[in-house]
């Protein structure tokens, strides 16, 4: 039997960089939308894995035949194919790879060396393996990924003094009302951004901060860790009407401030109110911006604060891309001995039947053994086949880009007597 293929690898997917926030919202994936998906897609796809954030949506494929296409990605968020013509990227195989180690390091983030993809990256892969549609190379890629992401974090300067979405949503409040220390501030949602927003709030001198969540319970949680003051959800009118700012940042799949709540709760104030919505699909109604005296920005509005506080970064990004390239070598490594894993392990695990077998057979006849000789027996026996296997092993290994590797490969099988089909391993 020849050693197996890896199947292909495909990518299809849009970002801040080619899409608007009108569009990104409508294929963003709910958490309940994300289990649907992945379970629509295990039915005919080897492995898949989808990366949802609040600036990207990439389908990641697994496949011996089908590809992650444009229509695909439309037909799973219920969309029109021809919205996404000249919004989507596709990568194949080493270019899909290279993409996601770029994604993990943070240098495809609208804030360049932004941490939080990190742990999105690591949701995705865990949301995919509890759902069974994460294998063997998405166990291998994605981890490959994280180890890049890590590494460019602790060994570059790419995220000093980086500022995530929520800390620049402060920074554009402080640019747009002056001195935030006399600010009341309304953060609707108790989620990773929403607890971001919240310190930053506080190491921005705010003293009000008031935190608002469908789960009392986290709203109060995430209050108390800043002083703040936890307000039932069922009170979110009496929130804004004290409010000078509010940063939203759930994961509803609804608007949960709409422009006729607002515009009840700020009936009898004049003041000026800004709104922050950091969320994906965006928590706050558009229309919202069209009542009187409301400021909205939405994700895609902080970009200006972003590309202000890169140039202390952009000299690092020589240096990760470094460690991308390292990545993509142990990447080009893996693909090229993965095929020969088969053989490998069946020619281990041959020696190890017939290791066994004839200890089993053997020992039994030694008279006067004790427990310590049999057991030093066992270790010398392993130790011989080791030894025995690993020049023919390092051989193979060595040559697994060889054009002839399948041959030598088919060879191994053939002097070995193993048989691989259905994964099979033979018997002594």
């Amino acid at each position: 039997m020849r050693p197996r293929s890896l199947p292909t690898l495909t990518l299809v997917g849009l970002s801040h960089r080619t899409a608007p926030v009108e569009l990104r919202e409508r294929l963003a994936f709910s958490e309940p939308a994300l289990r649907r998906a992945l379970d629509q897609l295990g039915s005919g796809m080897t492995e898949a894995l989808v990366l949802s954030t609040c600036n990207r949506t990439e389908l990641y494929l697994v496949s011996g035949e089908a590809r992650a296409t444009e229509d695909l990605l439309a037909r799973l968020r219920g969309i029109e194919t021809l919205d996404l013509v000249g919004s989507c990227y596709r990568f194949e195989d080493e270019l899909a790879v290279s993409h996601l180690l770029r994604v993990a390091s943070g240098l495809d983030s609208m804030v360049l060396g932004e941490t939080q993809i990190l742990g999105q990256v690591r949701d995705a892969l865990e949301t995919a393996t509890a759902a069974g549609s994460a294998g063997r190379m998405l166990g291998r890629i994605v981890p490959l990924a994280l180890e890049v992401g890590k590494r460019a974090r602790s060994e570059t300067g790419i995220s000093r003094r980086a500022l995530s979405p929520s800390s620049v949503a402060v920074e554009l409040a402080r640019q747009t009302l002056g001195d935030l220390r006399p600010v009341a501030a309304l953060v609707i949602g108790a989620g990773d951004a929403s607890r971001a927003a919240a310190r930053s709030l506080k190491a921005a001198g705010v003293t009000r901060i008031m935190v608002a969540n469908r789960s009392f319970d986290r709203a109060e949680a995430l209050a108390d860790s800043i002083d703040g003051e936890p307000l039932p959800y069922a009170e979110l009118e009496r929130g804004l009407r004290a409010a000078d700012l509010v940063i939203a940042a759930t994961g509803s799949s609804d608007h949960v401030l709409t422009a006729s709540l607002l515009a009840e709760a700020r009936r009898d104030r004049n003041q000026h109110l800004l709104c922050i919505d950091l969320a994906m699909p965006r928590d706050i109604d558009p229309a919202v911006a069209f009542l009187p005296g409301v400021t909205l920005h939405n994700i895609d509005d902080l970009e200006a604060i972003c590309a202000a506080n890169l140039q202390d970064r952009v000299n690092e990004i020589a240096a990760v891309e470094a460690i991308v390239e390292e990545g993509m070598a142990d990447y080009r490594e893996w693909r090229a001995v993965e095929p020969l894993v088969p053989t490998l392990g069946a020619l281990y695990q041959r020696a190890e039947v017939i290791r066994r077998a004839e200890l089993d057979r053997t020992v039994p006849r030694l008279i006067g053994l004790s427990q310590e000789d049999k057991d030093l027996i066992d270790v010398m026996t392993a130790a011989i086949v080791r030894r025995l296997l690993h020049t023919p092993v390092a051989a193979l290994r060595a040559r697994a880009g060889d054009p002839r590797a399948p041959e030598l490969a088919q060879l191994t099988q053939e002097l070995f007597a193993l048989a691989l089909d259905d994964g099979a391993v033979p018997s002594s």
